[in-house]
Parts: C-alpha cells; structure tokens; sequence
C-alpha cells in the first residue's frame, strides 16, 4: 500500500505546473532571460493555462531553465554553445527513450 501512494504522489509532483512569475522565482531568472530563452525556443511553456490565460511551465522546464542559467551565469556559454549542448542532450534523452522501449 505505502508504495502504491508514494507512485501516486510521484505521478502527481510530475505533473505539476506553476505561472510564469513563479517559474522565474523558482529558476531564478528575470522576465528579459526567460524571454530571449522562449525566442530561441530554448524553454516552452506547457501547452495548458491557467484561468487568466497565464502561459504555465511544468518540472521539466524549470529542470532546463537551470540547467541553461548554469551555462550561461557559471560557465559563460555563449546563445549558440547552449543550443548545441541542449540539442545534444535532447539526442541522449531521445536515444535513452528508444532504448527503454
């Protein structure tokens, strides 16, 4: 029984999806970095909104988001260095995905 609860509420965390200003508190970075990252379509919002018609981000962008801002602010990847890694890490995921199946 535990471990049927701790899966449901596992499957429930995934699925979580929080609105632009808290994406940008909990990533911890500003309207301007998120915007120029969306136009390089580095980071897409989930495709719900909420009731106002709020663009909301799930768990695996926010995941990006970080993973972009470490790039950027601790290790100076330039735009064009951080479309590679990301694209070369979207090929991994790809690859595990086919291999699981």
């Amino acid at each position: 029984m535990v471990v049927r609860s701790a899966k449901r509420n596992q499957r429930r965390s995934s699925n979580v999806l929080v609105s632009r200003a808290a994406f940008r508190v909990l990533a911890g970075i500003t309207d301007a970095e998120l915007e120029l990252w969306e136009r390089e379509e580095f980071i897409v919002p989930a495709e719900e909104s909420n009731r106002a018609g709020e663009l909301l981000y799930d768990s695996s962008a926010l995941k990006r988001a970080r993973l972009i801002r470490t790039l950027s602010e601790e290790l100076d990847v330039n735009l064009a260095g951080i479309e590679v890694i990301l694209h070369l890490l979207d090929q991994i995921e790809r690859s595990n995905n086919r291999q699981e199946h």
